[in-house]
């Protein structure tokens, strides 16, 4: 099934492809302005009327878009501002647009979901938008709090600001690294285990977040196939000279300040614009283990954190520009467990990364290019004392990192089709030990992967703008090498019998991954679409490479590992009222093959503890089905007021199962782990000249605890609340968490924080 709809996609971008280039160009500039403050925006979306042709505004304000047939109105949005329609008279306009502010909009322009501007009501797949609105009416003491409305989409982080990370699914799929996570395009997730460091971006500069729900591999390649999270944060503003520094605490001892300052240089010949925040925050924490089962080794969670971001934007022409920006974070959470060393069990890291490219136009194409590198040591303090009284204290640290590159050009062939191509290159790896101080054990392993990959999509515009139909296909190329581990001096405490040193034979892989969707837009209140796309999942490096003790048992590296691959089929669609109601509607199925799951080998070893533990491999050898759907109402019935609606439920189910017949476990029919059955969330937000609130509950629902099904955890409901209030210079905010302070236990059994305040104080001058 899987090769005739390879063959369909590609029969269908072939057609399109031979489509014409030789029509002229007409050509508008302009510039956008606040109305009232009359400083130019950026990130300004620029649309052909009735064509999916876009560019968005550079830090001047300025644009410059094209058209293969003559350009008669504009249409230019902007979140926080009335959408404008600007006439243009003759060829080669300048013109001159400036944007009315409106506290709420219920429409939403969006690049991720297919790297060209474009409203979320015509791209052809469910796509969420967080906007400034959500932004300041959300209590945010981290960035994932703001995804927790998102329908089908589950965010775990039980401890709240002490928990060490947050894991994002989406749609019915556990794991986080099954999600994309875009920061301004460049990706997160790390190529050594998959998941990111949440806490690494500051809720302080997200602009908005765009979630393109489903598999989108076909564009952005491994991790998104259960969709892509792009978190856009704020850029330099053309202004002299402004910042703005904040004040906060909380509950369990919290203390923090937050700084950003930013201006224009006076250099070269249009400026550059910079913009630098810097931020520091602690706090003593509390207790998560369960009072009934409590020890003297059981201590408060502790935080101490700090980073610093930079963004630069140096302007060329009045259509281009170069970018440049990075950030360092650094963290240390305690993890709950002190027996002699007096920081107790802890997790740190310490993160850098860069982010550079060039934004423009060469002749008739908009070009995007940038290239990134992280780099990340992590370091991990574990101290305990076993059922036998024996104190054990050993010590983790992993060096890894990312470099990637990518390229995209778009293009309009004729008036109502644009193609979109490009490239996507990225080389990971991972350098890790284990020191045990407590015996000889003395564990190393290292492993690399470089990804290649190259893409084409293609938009039709037809029928006025009534129709778009999308098709992409991705090919990807990746291979593994490198892997090396080391095993000295061993002891019951890592498992292995004796000394060991293993060179992992070197593998590779390809995927191909297509997309088509149409959207239908019968009438200005009515939107429809379908869609069918496949995404994909690699290996981790952690899986190919290393050897350890975990939780589960005694794991084995496998680096035959294969990526796992997903098709969905999904129709949605949404109508709308006055822009006061919005009702969005999907329903999707999907089908994956080669899942990766631990599987027992049969044989069991003996790791120093009170029972003998299995071996276990992740391996390739389930096959899963998925299906649900996501509902979505958004009402503004005043123009200072805004309610939304989310509800989502999935059925994941084991569909086969490979099992080993020295093992006597058969998932078939068995529900996915960890993954909430239903949720529901109802946000309310005022904004007001008076004071500003927001309210959100949020429900999830029961999910299973375990692979064989064994037990389910109990679902939990929280409200959240925000009130703040700006007067000139200075804004006062305060947040309570779990309002009604109901603590709820998450799948290890640790309790959550129960309510939880934090206030803050800022002053922005200009």
């Amino acid at each position: 099934m899987r090769l005739s709809f390879y063959k369909s996609i590609l029969t269908f971008i072939f057609l399109t492809l031979l489509s014409g280039f030789g029509y002229a160009q007409h050509c508008v500039k302009g510039k956008v302005v606040d109305s009232e403050s009359q400083n130019a925006l950026q990130g300004v979306a620029v649309i052909v009327k009735g064509t999916t042709r876009g560019v968005i505004t550079d830090s001047t304000g300025t644009f410059s878009i094209c058209n293969q047939s003559r350009i008669d109105a504009l249409i230019i949005s902007h979140l926080g501002y009335f959408p404008v329609e600007a006439k243009v008279v003759g060829g080669n306009d300048v013109l001159m647009v400036t944007l009315k502010p409106t506290v709420i909009s219920i429409e939403q322009v969006v690049v991720t979901a297919t790297l060209n501007p474009q409203s979320t009501w015509e791209v052809p797949a469910m796509v969420t938008a967080i906007d400034s609105v959500n932004v300041k009416g959300s209590p945010n003491t981290n960035v994932d709090n703001f995804l927790k409305t998102i329908p089908g989409l589950f965010v775990d982080r039980s401890n709240g600001v002490y928990s060490k990370n947050a894991s994002v699914t989406m749609r019915g799929l556990d794991g986080s690294n099954r999600v994309l996570i875009l920061y301004d395009g460049a990706p997160l997730n790390k190529t050594s285990y998959g998941f990111i460091n949440w806490s690494l971006i500051s809720p302080d500069l997200v602009d908005q977040i765009e979630v393109v729900h489903g598999p989108s591999s076909a564009l952005f390649g491994n991790n998104a196939m259960a969709g892509v999270i792009n978190i856009r944060t704020k850029n330099p503003i053309d202004s002299p000279f402004y910042g703005t520094v904040t004040a906060e605490a909380g509950g369990f001892g919290l203390l923090g300040a937050r700084a950003t300052l930013g201006g224009k240089i006076p250099v070269l010949k249009k400026g550059v614009n910079l913009m630098t925040y810097g931020f520091w925050r602690e706090g003593d924490g509390y207790i998560a283990e369960p009072l009934a089962i409590r020890d003297s080794t059981n201590v408060p969670l502790y935080l101490k954190e700090k980073g610093a971001t930079f963004k630069m934007f140096i302007p060329v022409t009045d259509s281009s520009s170069f970018f440049v920006g990075g950030n360092i974070y650094t963290d240390k959470r305690g993890a709950g467990r002190t027996v002699y060393m007096s920081d107790g069990s802890y997790d740190a890291y310490t993160t850098q990364r860069i982010r550079f490219g060039y934004n423009g136009k060469v002749e008739e194409y908009l070009l995007d290019i940038y290239g990134f590198a992280q780099h990340e040591v992590y370091k991990r303090q574990n101290e305990n004392l076993n059922t036998s009284a024996e104190y054990k204290l050993f010590h983790t640290i992993q060096v890894s990192g990312d470099v990637g590159l990518w390229a995209n050009a778009s293009r309009q062939l004729i008036f109502s089709n644009n193609i979109t191509f490009g490239i996507d290159l990225k080389h990971g790896w991972m350098d890790a030990e284990d020191i045990y101080r407590t015996s000889t054990d003395y564990v190393e392993r290292d492993g690399k992967v470089t990804f290649a990959a190259a893409f084409v999509q293609d938009e039709q515009n037809l029928f006025n703008g009534k129709l778009k139909i999308l098709a992409g296909l991705r090919f990807d190329y990746a291979t593994f090498f490198d892997g090396y581990l080391n095993v000295v001096d061993p002891t019951k405490n890592t498992g292995f019998a004796n000394d060991t040193v293993a060179y992992f034979p070197e593998n590779s892989w390809q995927s191909i991954n297509p997309k088509l969707g149409v959207r239908f837009m019968p009438y200005d209140w009515m939107s429809v679409y379908g869609s069918v796309s496949s995404g994909f999942m690699p290996a981790k490096l952690d899986d190919l490479c290393s050897s350890r003790k975990i939780t589960k048992g005694f794991k084995l590296a496998n680096p035959s590992l294969k990526p796992e691959h997903l098709i969905t089929y999904e129709l949605g669609g949404g109508v709308k009222f006055n822009n006061m109601i919005r009702l969005d509607i999907a329903a999707f199925y999907s089908n994956g093959s080669d899942f990766q799951y631990f599987v027992s080998t049969g044989d069991s070893i003996d790791t120093g503890g009170s029972e003998i533990k299995p071996i276990v491999k992740r391996e390739n050898i389930t096959s899963v089905r998925v299906y649900g759907g996501e509902i979505s109402l958004k009402v503004v019935p005043v123009k200072w007021m805004l309610l939304r609606g989310n509800y989502s439920f999935n059925r994941s189910k084991i569909t086969d199962f490979e099992a080993n017949p020295l093992v006597n476990i058969d998932l078939t029919n068995k529900a996915l782990a960890e993954v909430p059955i239903e949720q529901a969330s109802i946000e309310a937000f005022v904004v007001s000249k008076y004071v500003n609130v927001g309210l959100i509950w949020t429900f999830i629902g029961e999910q299973w605890g375990d692979e064989v099904n064994s037990y389910k955890n109990d679902s939990w409901n929280t409200f959240d609340l925000r009130i703040w209030k700006e007067y000139k210079d200075f804004k006062l905010t305060l947040d309570v968490f779990d309002l009604l302070d109901k603590p709820y236990a998450d799948k290890k059994g640790l309790m959550s924080p129960g309510r939880f305040f934090q206030m803050s104080l800022s002053y922005s001058f200009k």
